[in-house]
């Protein structure tokens, strides 16, 4: 995660990630190319519960200024507080 954009901590188990991803590692850790292609920004899931992190990806951004909205809507969701 060293090219790392985006990152905030959702609870003490969670931390959502928002980042470019490297070519090779696309390549490497993307076994259906089903995101269309390594370019653009990863919003990303860190999971720590059980015994190893676990990351997630649940979005994928075009631009950094879409990331940006996307992390905002992700950091935003997690902060509600139940009526």
């Amino acid at each position: 995660m060293d090219d790392m954009i985006l990152k905030t901590e959702i609870d003490c188990q969670t931390t959502l990630y928002v980042s470019p991803i490297a070519p090779e590692t696309y390549a490497e850790q993307i076994e259906d190319d089903n995101l269309g292609g390594g370019s653009g920004y990863l919003a990303l899931r860190e999971s720590r519960r059980g015994l190893k992190g676990h990351l997630e990806i649940l979005a994928k951004a075009p631009s950094f200024e879409a990331a940006g909205e996307l992390f905002d809507m992700f950091v935003s969701a997690g902060r509600r507080v139940p009526a």
